[in-house]
């Protein structure tokens, strides 16, 4: 089994609906279990990068490949594995759907991915509404929940069913420390659960300040201009004379 799970190769990355790319030319391997903080500007990309990677967005120009399989070559089939193994948390409120409660939303990927029944499903759900805190807000609309909450929400959902590569988009913007906090921890605790359940977690996350992420890493890139690059590790980081690694510090 390859130990790469997601390769881009030459890849454009194009901002949903089209238009000219906003990345050129990203060449990028993400190996099972890394942990990846990959920062940059407000409006850089980041998001548009991330939702390729995890094959939501078509390339512009260059190969994907999700686990061992080009997206240009994959089935309607093999795009609803992917769909099911990767775990995605969107930017700004998770992108939750409007109509359902957030226990119908953490309940969806169940309901479409796994032959569970009732007891299990609920069980389930609750489960992971006690994990990110969301227990009395499980019948609550999305619209009435603030953008932390829906954060937390969205996670839930992602966790659904089992997860071998989890995107995070910017999860700690605009968040206070004790939320930042939050947030580290269940990267940890995440972490911890899967190495030791024999099936390592891989953790991609976009942020605008590299500093909360400098202790959870393994692996760090940068978005600079229409240039997508591959740093090292923390200390190599920590040390870069790199005027826009050093805005990320």
């Amino acid at each position: 089994m390859s130990n790469v799970l997601i390769e881009l190769s030459g890849v454009s990355v194009l901002r949903e609906g089209g238009g000219e790319p906003l990345l050129r030319d990203v060449n990028w391997r993400i190996a099972r279990g890394e942990c990846w903080a990959v920062g940059g500007a407000p409006d850089s990309g980041k998001s548009s990068l991330l939702a390729t990677a995890a094959g939501l967005n078509r390339p512009g120009a260059g190969s994907l490949c999700v686990f061992a399989r080009d997206l240009a070559e994959a089935t309607e089939e093999e795009q609803v594995d992917w769909r099911r193994r990767i775990g995605f948390v969107f930017e700004n409120g998770g992108r939750l759907l409007s109509h359902l409660t957030v226990e119908q939303n953490v309940a969806l990927p169940l309901r479409y991915h796994l032959n569970v029944d009732d007891t299990q499903l609920g069980e389930r759900v609750g489960e992971l509404l006690a994990r990110t805190e969301l227990r009395s807000q499980a019948r609550t609309m999305p619209s009435r929940l603030n953008l932390r909450l829906q954060q937390r929400a969205s996670l839930a959902r992602a966790l659904a069913v089992p997860t071998e590569v989890l995107f995070l988009d910017n999860p700690l913007r605009g968040l206070g420390p004790r939320d930042v906090h939050w947030w580290r921890e269940q990267v940890r605790e995440l972490r911890r659960e899967h190495a030791t359940g024999g099936a390592p977690l891989t953790i991609v996350a976009t942020c605008d300040d590299y500093r909360a992420w400098l202790e959870l890493a393994t692996h760090f890139a940068v978005i600079d201009g229409e240039r997508f690059r591959v740093l090292s590790g923390r200390e190599q980081v920590l040390a870069s004379a790199d005027s826009v690694v050093r805005e990320l510090l």
